[in-house]
């Protein structure tokens, strides 16, 4: 029984992303000092691991809102294959201390997907350039699973933007599996 329960719980809390892990997520540092209102702005994804309602888009854009000191409105455009626009909705609201980067995301998904406030993490933001944002949720007493993010300021990053970003991962021991690169031509 409790091996369908794990699977069950894996599915519903794996439903967002697919890299599942041993273990509890790691206490990994986040960004200090954050500045929400210079964490503000448009973004672009430049690395993503699998997500499943971003499944197959491209052209993925962030446009973050500043409305209090602790709270974002999220914009997310993308563009589904077949050459469908589409948004998605939410807030993104800082956790226990405004200036630790840790948001707890919640996203209109609409029918189609399961969806739940989500932990986002900033690991590392260089406000010009580039954010390093990382998900860990626990699905049982025995797993988490994860994924992660690289945001860019700029819809083609230098690789060397792009190589410091990855490092930020490397550095604490995250491993990216299945990662994608996200297509930013033609948007």
């Amino acid at each position: 029984m409790l091996q369908y329960v794990t699977i069950i719980a894996l599915f519903l809390c794996g439903i967002n992303s697919q890299d599942t892990h041993e273990g509890d997520c790691p206490n990994i540092p986040v960004q200090g000092h954050f500045n929400l209102s210079e964490f503000a702005g448009v973004w672009y994804e430049a690395e993503r691991s699998y997500i499943v309602f971003e499944e197959d888009s491209s052209c993925t854009k962030h446009t973050l809102t500043a409305v209090s000191n602790t709270k974002l409105n999220v914009l997310i455009s993308l563009i589904r294959e077949g050459g469908q626009s589409d948004l998605i909705d939410g807030t993104a609201v800082l956790n226990d201390k405004s200036d630790e980067a840790k948001f707890t995301v919640n996203l209109n998904l609409g029918p189609r997907y399961f969806s739940q406030p989500t932990p986002y993490f900033v690991l590392e933001a260089d406000n010009n350039e580039y954010a390093c944002i990382w998900s860990c949720n626990q699905v049982d007493d025995y797993s988490h699973d994860d994924f992660s993010i690289i945001l860019t300021r700029s819809p083609n990053p230098s690789e060397e933007t792009l190589k410091k970003a990855r490092k930020v991962y490397e550095r604490n021991n995250i491993i990216r599996e299945d990662v994608q690169v996200v297509n930013q031509n033609n948007c």
